[in-house]
């Protein structure tokens, strides 16, 4: 089988991902917005038939997500249904953020909420008004330092998320405290955390 040409594979790694949060949507692990974003950023980087060729395959194929999702070889036998042949130069330019629009003015997020994810680039989502997609950051003046810091936990995720003998305790409490101190840095904008427990603005939690 010969492979379709992907810039850098980017448009595998944009597949990975949404199977990935269809996946974790179906188990209660993600919020409606940020499948919405996933899904509509799908849409018009694959084309509108991603889903019905999505789910077409895995009847076909007797696969659940988050297995498709693991199998590189699979993921290239959807891709190229999804894009109906294989033409060479295929190319996709995917980045998980929110699409600028020139001249659109800039609005700062009410609430956000700190959530690790795959192919993202700051773990850290506009939430609960908004479009739901992730941030960044540097738009809100945060510290070079904690943004790294929350680069590296999501990093962790990345890798060790989808083994079965991750004992996440220390990750989480690690994401709970980065969470604390982002609420710090940011005093006007309610931030949550998605592996708490409790889900009031961290501020507002004793």
């Amino acid at each position: 089988m010969d492979e379709p040409a992907i810039n850098g594979g980017q448009a595998l790694d944009t597949l990975r991902a949404w199977l990935l949060t269809e996946d974790a949507y179906e188990r209660g692990g993600v919020p409606d917005e940020v499948l919405n974003f996933m899904q509509d950023h799908v849409g018009r980087l694959l084309g509108p038939q991603a889903e019905s060729v999505l789910g077409d395959f895995l009847g076909e194929h007797d696969h659940d997500l988050a297995g498709l999702a693991r199998d590189r070889s699979r993921l290239i036998e959807l891709l190229a249904q999804i894009e109906g042949r294989r033409r060479p130069g295929f190319e996709m330019q995917w980045q998980a953020r929110i699409g600028r629009v020139p001249g659109a003015e800039k609005t700062r997020p009410t609430a956000l909420l700190v959530m690790a994810e795959y192919s993202v680039g700051d773990p850290v989502w506009d939430r609960p008004v908004g479009t739901g997609g992730p941030v960044e950051l540097a738009d809100l003046e945060v510290s070079p330092p904690l943004v790294r810091r929350l680069r590296e936990w999501n990093e962790v995720f990345e890798v060790l998320g989808l083994t079965d003998d991750w004992d996440a305790t220390d990750w989480v409490q690690q994401g709970l405290a980065l969470a604390h101190e982002l609420q710090r840095e940011l005093p006007d904008i309610d931030v949550r955390y998605r592996h708490a427990d409790d889900d009031r603005p961290l501020r507002s939690i004793g």
